[in-house]
């Protein structure tokens, strides 16, 4: 089986799986919850992007001065 066959086939799996789950309002509203719940808050959110910039600038001055 082909790599581009079996995309394609997960990507109409989701569309699929999507328009079920949109169908049904009872579930639709929980999975807006649930997004809703899982989402960070303002700070932790500026926090984690402080951590992630500093981890990706430390990994490039680690590979400037690495490199040879």
């Amino acid at each position: 089986m082909r790599m581009n066959y079996l995309i394609l086939g997960l990507v109409t799996l989701l569309a699929v799986v999507g328009l079920f789950v949109s169908r049904d309002p009872e579930r639709s509203a929980r999975l807006s919850q649930m997004y809703d719940d899982a989402a960070l808050s303002g700070d932790a959110k500026q926090a984690a992007l402080v951590l992630i910039a500093l981890a990706i600038g430390g990994f490039v001055a680690y590979l400037t001065i690495s490199r040879r």
